[in-house]
Order: structure tokens, then sequence, then C-alpha cells
């Protein structure tokens, strides 16, 4: 049978009940404040992190959709890229061909002028040849008979006669008469009568003479030339034959 000292137990309980209470009063409450304190602490702290998971997981997103759009946007510059550069390499070609048309034509039509003038030249310069040679027989030959001669001043009468009346007036103040040969005295008194007669006065008629004239008359003031004479004849011919060519 087992002795309870009953005092001895209640002391003990008593000094249980103060050990407890100042347990809870200075220990328990205040390790209970720093573990909630700690709680809140590191449930805070999972708050932020898990807070700053979701910022990196929306900037991982909105990185992967920058990465997406930049691939996008780079294969879009890479078409247009090669878009341009056909485009570029069809103007060049087109232009090319372009200049090579254009220049296969200027040296067609450079050949064409060129073989036009060619043929001119020697044209031109078979009239003036044939015109020549007419010019060297008829002054080789001589030929200066009065019939000749009257025929030729004939056409001169004409030529003035035919003139505007403002023109004949112009004259009749005086004017240069040249002859391929110089004619006697009775013929030049001849000639200045029968102008004179066109005219209807006798105007002061300077003579001179021009072998180049090869056989004719001409009649000369500072603004008007009217000849007849076997050197205009040749030039006419001449001029005839180069326009006849054009």
């Amino acid at each position: 049978m087992v002795n309870i000292d009953w005092w001895t137990l209640g002391f003990q309980l008593v000094n249980l009940g103060i050990l407890i209470w100042l347990l809870g009063r200075f220990f328990w409450r205040p390790l209970s404040a720093i573990i909630a304190g700690r709680q809140n602490d590191v449930a805070r702290r999972l708050d932020a992190l898990a807070e700053k998971e979701k910022q990196v997981e929306a900037e991982r997103v909105a990185l992967s959709a920058a990465r997406t759009g930049i691939a996008g946007e780079r294969a879009e510059v890479l078409r247009k890229a090669d878009v341009e550069a056909q485009a570029g390499r069809v103007a060049t070609l087109s232009r090319a061909q372009q200049d090579a048309a254009a220049l296969q034509e200027a040296t067609r039509q450079t050949l064409a002028r060129e073989e036009t003038e060619t043929r001119t030249a020697w044209g031109d310069q078979a009239a003036s040849l044939a015109v020549d040679i007419a010019r060297q027989i008829l002054s080789a030959t001589g030929i200066s008979s009065e019939a000749v001669r009257d025929t030729l001043f004939a056409r001169l009468e004409q030529a003035v006669t035919a003139l505007p009346l403002r023109e004949r007036t112009q004259l009749q103040a005086g004017f240069i008469l040249m002859a391929a040969v110089a004619p006697e005295d009775a013929d030049r008194r001849k000639y200045e009568t029968r102008l004179a007669g066109i005219l209807g006065t006798q105007p002061v008629i300077t003579w001179t003479t021009d072998p180049t004239l090869i056989e004719g008359f001409a009649v000369i003031t500072p603004s008007l030339s009217v000849a007849s004479s076997w050197k205009a004849d040749l030039d006419h011919i001449r001029d005839n034959l180069t326009h006849a060519r054009s």
C-alpha cells in the first residue's frame, strides 16, 4: 500500500500551477507572438514570392509574345526585302532592256542620218562638179555672140519688169549693172535706154564686169540682185539637182 503525502502533492501542484502560469505569461505568449510574427512574415514573403512568380510569369509570357512578334516582324521584313529585291531586279532588267533598245534605235537613226548626209554630200559634190564642168566648157568656148547677149539681156528686162513696184522704184535712184564682158559704148547706151524705158526714168547706172558670170548681166543694189547669166542658170540647175534628191 502506497502512502501519499497529500501536502507535498498539493504543494507540488501549486508549484506546477505557478510554473504553468509563469510559463504562459512570460514564455508562451511572447513565444506565440514571435511564432505568429514569424508566420505572418513567412506568409508575407510567400505572398511576395507568389506575386514575383506571377510577375515573372507575366514577363515570360510577354517576352514570349515579343519574341513571337519579333520573329513575325523579321519574317515580314525578310519577305518585303525579298519582294523589293525581286522588284529591283525586274526594274534593273527592264531599264537595261530599255537602254539597249534606245541605244539600238539611236544607233539606227545615227547610221540612217549619216547615210543620208553622205548621199547628200556626194550628190552636192556631183552636182557642183557637173556645173563646174559646164561652166568651164562654156568659158572655154568663148561664146559671146550678140544674139546670146541680147537674149540674156531680154531675160534681165523681164526679171526687172516682174519686180514689185517698190523695188522698181528703188532702182530709179541708180544701181550697178554688171556684165560678164565689158560691152561697147554703143551697146551700153542701148542697154541703158532699154532699162530706162522699163523704169520710166533714166537712173544712174554704174557699169562693172565679172567674168564669173560667164555670159550675161546682173542688176545689183545694196538690197536687191537680179541676174540673167549663164552662171545664174548653172546655179539654178545645181539647186534643182540638190533639191530633187532631198
